[in-house]
């Protein structure tokens, strides 16, 4: 069989099999697009799942931290929840104070990574809705 004949068949198993992995399973857990979304100063944090955790066996984890500190908090509200968004007004009432928010994936067993938002500051995401 001709190198070609070899690369045509393990295209067709692929395409049979389905999606090939090329990450390791924690990785292709990692939540994506984590952000805040923030109206009338109600911080809502929200993400997409990864491409592996799209199963209803997800959970998320969620933790806040204000910026400058080192420690991260665990939002017990969102420990182990299966939503894509969690609550964190009540984390986030300094409207002048920056935040950041990171959410994990946890699925048969296995742990993804944290990822992270980029800078939370209420009163600017508010004046930037006037």
């Amino acid at each position: 069989m001709t190198r070609e004949h070899c690369f045509l068949g393990f295209l067709i198993s692929v395409s049979l099999a389905g999606v090939v992995e090329t990450q390791p399973a924690h990785k292709s857990l990692k939540p994506q697009r984590v952000h805040f979304q923030s109206r009338n100063f109600h911080n809502i944090l929200h993400w997409q799942p990864g491409r592996a955790a799209a199963s209803n066996s997800s959970v998320y984890f969620v933790q806040y931290k204000i910026y400058g500190q080192r420690q991260w908090r665990n939002k017990e509200d969102c420990w182990g929840i299966r939503e894509f968004f969690c609550d964190l007004t009540n984390e986030t009432s300094e409207i002048q104070e920056a935040y950041y928010g990171r959410v994990r994936t946890a699925s048969a067993g296995i742990q993804s990574g944290w990822t992270m938002t980029q800078r939370f500051i209420p009163w600017w995401e508010r004046a930037k809705g006037i």
